[in-house]
């Protein structure tokens, strides 16, 4: 993995977690993408490249967090 596929790995992990952390306050209906952008410290166009919807933010963030339960219960597989 090269330095750029790096950067835009991490804006997009930073982009998940400032989700999960929007929905530990509020139900996801009512969370934006302004205030993921905001709470991720990234602007809207950056969102844009990464995601085509907020659907698309979350679809990313569950696939990830089924990610870690797995790796967690078979660190090997």
């Amino acid at each position: 993995m090269d330095k750029a596929e790096s950067k835009y790995q991490h804006t997009a992990a930073r982009m998940d977690q400032a989700f999960l952390e929007l929905l530990s306050k509020k139900d996801f209906a009512y969370i934006t993408v302004k205030e993921v952008c905001e709470a991720a410290g990234v602007h809207r166009s950056t969102f844009y490249l990464h995601y085509d919807s907020i659907d698309a933010l979350i679809d990313s963030a569950a696939s990830d967090m089924v990610q870690d339960i797995i790796s967690t219960i078979d660190p090997d597989g």
